[in-house]
């Protein structure tokens, strides 16, 4: 049997549809000539948390964890029932071909499957940019060895790896210290999001040091209708403005009702084609541009797009397409239902060039019908992909440029300059967020002049403006941001670097990335705008005293860009991982023992385990409350001491009503002592030790053991 194992349902169900489905049982597709499909949700596993490296809650003196031999585990859900699927069907399989998603962790979330069953048969690889029928049997025609993919699978892990040592140990570290100072609770520190939350926290900075400063300009009218502006010279300008508005009021007065001539003259014809087809980041910057969509809403849709067979694989950074698939452009032109107005089938565009198709090619619809109920954000995204799309086929925009110098007889010069579009093109249909305005400095006409020509002024007139400051960021431009980190850094030569290759994050991660932060109460959400909380610019400056470099976007980049050098085969994952291993003992070692903060919040004895450094705090709603950092137990306020504990307030009133306490539940493994039986928000019952404070679901069958445990951080 050759078993397909998919990254999720829906495309095990689109390979099915190409290999003739013959029917359906737990988890699996049976198909014509001895073929199966079964897939994963995802990742089905996940890195053990540190705590089952050491036996128990990380202590200050493990820190920082290194696991010799790394440990995987199903994740919640119904992983477990998955993968004891998958073990079953490879008992009967002769060859497996991982179809994960065509991007690198596509190719771990199947490769670590294999590994954690012990499968070491021949295995394949289907590599899938496209789900529509057509790309899926072109793809089937170009299965591939498994171990051809290896490189990329090195880069997965080296990625996975390292994201836990950074993460998990300088996480512990900082909460570790601060808890030492009286501080409860936990704080998350990442290798991407950290860098991403600096951005946030540096344009709050931006936007609250800023100072409103008013400036001058001379704008002239000329005869002709002709509107100029003055060429302010350099030693006048401070910060590139000018502030001191007589300087300005005397030219206004000189020149008026005087001469000038044309020193210079300039026309320029040019032409700009459409914008390249969307990658991920250029699809989430339009869609919060035009629609208010979040990075992670234009995903989500995207993918809603993809599994629908109506658009290309979303998860790309690569906008070039391969010259096959202009072929079949009529057919999908057709299926948009586009006629005419200005669309021309043999029109070439420069994105068509197989020669720069990488991994994957930019998102372009399929020309497929779907039958599948869209939701609102899916036709929002499809529109601008399909507007994208037509617009390769639509003619360069064409325009003309002119620019003028006047110079008036006491050496004041003037600059006027116009762009007139002789051919609209592509920018006919409809709007691109990309699309630059006008270059023209002037709204006034701009003739054919003649140098030495003689022109009068009118009149003119003082403007008074003021500078603005930057805007807070949006998803889109946060994306961008994240996109074109070169621009935010300082350091020349780390700017020459970063320019061509580099990013913070991937394209598939930072959406998630943005909405981590938010989840972990770093920044948030207003309207369309997205800001740091208080939390997040503490976690920042703390960071920053002791351990700059988390926080630099250019180093994060230039970590991504050796996770591409793995995947490309010109440095090894040892040698990758022997750099990570010394940096998180670096970093780590500078958050647990660094001055992080300079004053100590006041704390009083905890109720639930004695420990004497329960800290008063206020609550998002204003309220007081107390919380244990030692057994993360938390209380209400009650004239300014701890008073009933936050979870067990419904039991304790339960049995002042006559209703019983929470059930007992196993020992606890910690700290020997008792746990009790909870139940979630949600209805989810757990196991809670009053002593140390850590937390387990119940077990698989519910029998009073314990099962899986919380992230105790």
């Amino acid at each position: 049997m050759r078993l397909f194992i998919a990254e999720k349902p829906s495309v095990a169900q689109a390979i099915a549809d190409n290999l003739g489905k013959i029917g359906n049982s737990a988890g699996v597709i049976k198909c014509q000539n001895n073929n199966a499909i079964t897939w994963c949700f995802g990742h089905l596993l996940a890195l053990v948390p540190p705590e089952e490296y050491v036996g128990g809650k990380v202590q200050s003196w493990q820190i920082p964890v290194i696991p010799q031999d790394w440990k995987l585990s199903p994740r919640q859900g119904g992983s477990e029932k998955q993968i004891r699927i998958i073990r079953e069907l490879l008992k009967n399989a002769s060859e497996v071909v991982n179809a994960g998603d065509a991007d690198r962790e596509g190719q771990l979330l199947v490769d670590e499957v294999l590994g954690y069953l012990g499968w070491r048969g021949k295995t394949s690889r289907l590599w899938l940019s496209s789900l529509d029928d057509e790309s899926i049997r072109r793809s089937m025609a170009t299965i591939k060895p498994n171990s051809a993919l290896r490189p990329v699978y090195e880069s997965a892990l080296s990625r996975q790896y390292a994201d836990w040592l950074a993460g998990m140990n300088e996480s512990i570290a900082v909460s570790r210290n601060l808890q030492a100072l009286g501080i409860p609770g936990s704080w998350s520190v990442g290798r991407v999001q950290t860098p991403a939350l600096a951005l946030l926290v540096d344009r709050h900075q931006a936007i609250s040091d800023f100072r409103k400063q008013e400036y001058y300009q001379v704008t002239a009218t000329l005869d002709g209708g002709i509107k100029s502006q003055w060429r302010i010279p350099e030693d006048m300008l401070v910060d590139g403005i000018l502030i001191d508005r007589h300087e300005a009021d005397v030219v206004a007065g000189r020149v008026t009702g005087q001469p000038c001539q044309v020193e210079k003259f300039s026309s320029k014809t040019g032409s700009r084609a459409a914008p390249m087809p969307f990658v991920l980041s250029s699809l989430q910057k339009a869609a919060s541009s035009r629609y208010g969509l979040s990075a992670a809403q234009t995903l989500e849709a995207a993918q809603e797009l993809y599994e629908a067979k109506l658009t290309t694989y979303p998860r790309t950074d690569c906008p070039y397409l391969p010259i096959e698939l202009h072929g079949n452009a009529g057919n999908v032109l057709d299926a948009l239902g586009v006629e005419g107005d200005g669309v021309n089938i043999n029109q070439k565009h420069a994105a068509w060039d197989t020669g720069k198709v990488e991994a994957h090619h930019g998102i372009v619809p399929t020309g497929q019908k779907s039958g599948v109920a869209l939701s609102q954000n899916a036709h929002h995204v499809f529109s601008l992909i399909c507007e994208s799309y037509i617009r390769l086929f639509m003619l360069p925009e064409g325009f003309e440029s002119r620019e003028a110098i006047f110079l008036f007889q006491g050496g004041d010069r003037f600059r006027a300059t116009t762009r007139i579009v002789t051919e609209k093109g592509w920018t006919r249909y409809g709007k691109h967020e990309d699309d630059p305005e006008s270059e023209s400095v002037t709204d006034g006409e701009l003739p054919v002049l003649s140098v030495g020509e003689t022109r009068r002024c009118i009149s003119a007139d003082v403007l008074t403006r003021q500078t603005t400051p930057a805007k807070p960021y949006t998803d889109g431009t946060l994306i961008t941001a994240m996109t074109s980190i070169h621009k935010l850094v300082a350091d020349p030569e780390l700017k020459k670097r970063l320019r061509e290759t580099s990013g913070l994050g991937t394209e598939a991660t930072r959406a998630s990335i943005i909405e981590t932060l938010i989840k972990r109460d770093y920044a948030k959400r207003i309207r369309k705008e997205i800001h740091p909380t208080q939390r997040g610019i503490d976690l920042i400056g703390m960071v920053r005293r002791v351990a700059p470099e988390i926080a630099s976007p250019g180093a994060t980049a230039l970590q991504e860009d050796s996770l591409a050098d793995i995947a490309a085969s010109r440095i090894t994952m040892a040698d990758f991982m022997a750099g990570q291993i010394q940096t998180v003992r670096r970093l780590a070692g500078a958050l647990l023992k660094g001055k992080l903060i300079d004053t100590v919040i006041p704390y009083c004895e905890c109720p639930a385990c004695g420990g004497v450094r329960c800290l008063k705090l206020t609550s998002k709603a204003g309220k007081l409350y107390h919380r244990c950092p030692d057994c993360n137990a938390a209380f209400a306020d009650k004239e300014g001491k701890p008073g009933i504990r936050f979870e067990s307030s419904a039991s304790d009133a339960d049995s002042k009503s006559g209703q019983p306490a929470p059930d007992p539940g196993p020992r606890c493994p910690t700290c020997k002592k008792d746990t009790s039986r909870r139940v979630t928000k949600t209805g989810k019952p757990y196991y809670r030790c009053g002593g140390c404070g850590s937390a387990w679901w119940t077990d698989r069958n519910d029998n009073n053991k314990l099962g899986s445990k919380w992230d105790a951080r």
